[in-house]
């Protein structure tokens, strides 16, 4: 695949991951409010799937910095850094898995999903809530466990749209290796 090419999807997946985050941000039930879901992953895991975890990469950062300059971030830059660093986490280990060969496609989005749960949940502990305005000791067990449902089921949600999608766009725009691994 030429560059011009390569450029160019990960161009249109950059810009469509970013109109995902900005018209379908939504809380799901049984979370707090402020835990939202969008569906803008899927853009990145495309990338890092067919043209490796820094092009996936890439697709986040460029969301990231769109959705965040629109001003629809409610928490700012630190939300949209949030943002990035759970797509980007889900992307990157995602890609790398599926990178290494002969890794299912179900595989590397477990992988992606457990460590973005994972580093959310510290980061957010560690980082992002106290830069909030709520220092650690206030962190309570069960935002803990919330957090942590909550990474899981918008992992889940994003790796079955991520499958569904993968399976239908490999062949019209050249995706590589899924229909031995998927």
């Amino acid at each position: 695949m030429n560059n011009v090419r390569r450029m160019t999807i990960l161009a249109l997946l950059s810009a469509i991951s970013f109109l995902l985050m900005f018209a379908l941000e939504f809380p799901l039930p049984g979370f707090p409010p402020y835990l939202k879901y969008d569906p803008s992953d899927v853009c990145g895991l495309l990338a890092a799937f067919s043209f490796g975890p820094a092009a996936g990469f890439l697709v986040e950062l460029i969301k990231s910095i769109l959705f965040f300059l629109s001003g629809k971030s409610a928490d700012g830059i630190v939300g949209a850094t949030a943002a990035l660093v759970a797509g980007g986490t889900l992307v990157v280990a995602a890609g790398k898995t599926y990178a290494l060969g002969k890794r299912p496609l179900v595989l590397s989005l477990l992988v992606g999903t457990v460590s973005m749960t994972v580093l959310m949940v510290t980061a957010n502990y560690f980082i992002f809530l106290p830069l909030w305005g709520l220092p650690t000791h206030q962190i309570t067990m069960p935002l803990v466990i919330s957090m942590t449902g909550f990474n899981l089921v918008k992992g889940i949600i994003t790796s079955i749209l991520t499958m569904i999608i993968y399976q239908s766009l490999r062949t019209k725009i050249g995706l590589k290796g899924a229909e031995t691994r998927a």
